[in-house]
């Protein structure tokens, strides 16, 4: 391929991501009013810094358009937002109830009454509760 149709390609997939990250972030961000407001702020703080980096580089038609200055501020938002992520996994890690990130139908959780028989074999190498 011609050099421009391959800076055209990359660019379009750049762009592709980008709008990928965005939707995943504003998903993080709504997903976050559950938590306390410090984790709300870093999501909000994470969609942010993707909306920068979206309005700096997203618009670009060649390579030559995106300045030195614009790449090493969408590099630093990148490098934030990740740092952020990682912060807020680590928090729902410590500070979220197991069952509540798995939901009330996780097999390893379920309760069965003493008196009923259950077929172990196709649980094996879950962990049960109780």
């Amino acid at each position: 391929l011609p050099a421009p149709q391959v800076e055209a390609r990359t660019l379009a997939m750049l762009q592709g991501l980008l709008h990928q990250l965005h939707a995943a972030c504003s998903h993080l961000a709504v997903g976050a009013r559950a938590f306390p407001s410090s984790v709300q702020e870093t999501a909000g703080h994470v969609r942010h810094g993707v909306e920068n980096v979206q309005a700096s580089l997203g618009s670009a038609r060649s390579f030559q358009e995106l300045s030195g200055l614009a790449l090493a501020q969408g590099r630093e938002a990148v490098t934030r937002a990740q740092l952020s992520l990682e912060g807020l996994l680590e928090h729902v890690g410590q500070h979220t109830p197991l069952p509540w990130l798995l939901g009330p139908f996780a097999p390893a959780l379920v309760e069965y009454p003493e008196d009923v028989p259950v077929d172990m074999s196709k649980w094996e190498g879950c962990v049960t509760v109780g």
